[in-house]
């Protein structure tokens, strides 16, 4: 049986799904699960040249500069086959403090899931929560 972690990286492998779709050649894998958490692969060869990037995934409501090193790990531990240098993407919470994460990092904040206050909530969920609120109220 799985656990809660493993449904919310489902929503975000969904989300990373999305932005790099399988039809314009993009491979996800799962990233070795390092310190930090888990992470993602993303590979392609477009024209004859390799693409790649590393996502990990941080849930944390501050994400420190700890988690931009373990994704940098994570990519010289698990390179992509052709790419020097691949993409570094951070995937957070809607609402996590990102202050401390250098530049080289993309911070990409996550469409499933926010923080609302200090607690982290399903964002969708919280839309039909809204709605079914609206309707009782009419």
């Amino acid at each position: 049986m799985g656990s809660n972690e493993d449904i919310m990286h489902d929503f975000v492998r969904r989300e990373l799904k999305r932005l790099y779709p399988s039809v314009d050649g993009w491979q996800i894998r799962n990233a070795p699960q390092t310190a930090a958490g888990a992470g993602f692969i993303l590979s392609r060869r477009l024209l004859g040249r390799s693409q790649g990037v590393h996502v990990l995934v941080c849930f944390d409501r501050t994400v420190s500069a700890t988690a931009a090193s373990a994704l940098k790990e994570m990519a010289a531990s698990a390179p992509v086959p052709g790419v020097a240098a691949s993409r570094l993407i951070l995937m957070v919470p809607q609402g996590a403090v990102v202050s401390g994460i250098p530049g080289d990092v993309q911070v990409l904040p996550m469409q499933s899931f926010g923080y609302d206050g200090k607690v982290l909530v399903w964002l969708k969920r919280r839309a039909q929560m809204s709605e079914k609120a609206a309707v009782k109220s009419t």
